[in-house]
């Protein structure tokens, strides 16, 4: 997988290179170092706002009403 862009300065920004960057992809890696994920489900939509008002976090669409397990 190629990090840069033909002219060597940008990282390639390809579907394969940011799902690598996914926890789900990475905590199986790491899970002997890493602290125990939760998920906060629901969300309330005040908190929704607040995480979408920075353009760098966003909920997706298809997250809501998903069944977490706590285990």
């Amino acid at each position: 997988m190629s990090t840069v862009n033909d002219d060597g300065k940008v990282p390639s920004l390809t579907a394969e290179y940011i799902l690598a960057f996914q926890f789900s992809n990475r905590y199986p890696s790491f899970t002997r170092i890493s602290p125990k994920p939760i998920t906060i489900s629901p969300l309330g939509e005040d908190f929704k706002r607040y995480l979408e008002s920075d353009t760098s976090v966003f909920v997706p669409e298809s997250s809501e009403g998903v069944f977490v397990e706590i285990i």
